[in-house]
């Protein structure tokens, strides 16, 4: 399982690394508008943390 905790607490988690990037950019978009443009879905991939299911 794929997954990524933001520092506000929001959490991503998914099969897919695509799906889990595509959260994560979402949810910069409606919570941390000031890094959009900043977290890029490269920035995302390094933040993917590999977790047991």
């Amino acid at each position: 399982m794929n997954q990524v905790t933001c520092e506000c607490g929001f959490e991503a988690r998914a099969g897919a690394e695509g799906q889990v990037v595509d959260q994560v950019l979402a949810h910069v978009r409606s919570d941390h508008p000031d890094l959009v443009g900043q977290v890029t879905p490269d920035v995302v991939r390094g933040w993917i943390e590999l977790v047991p299911d």
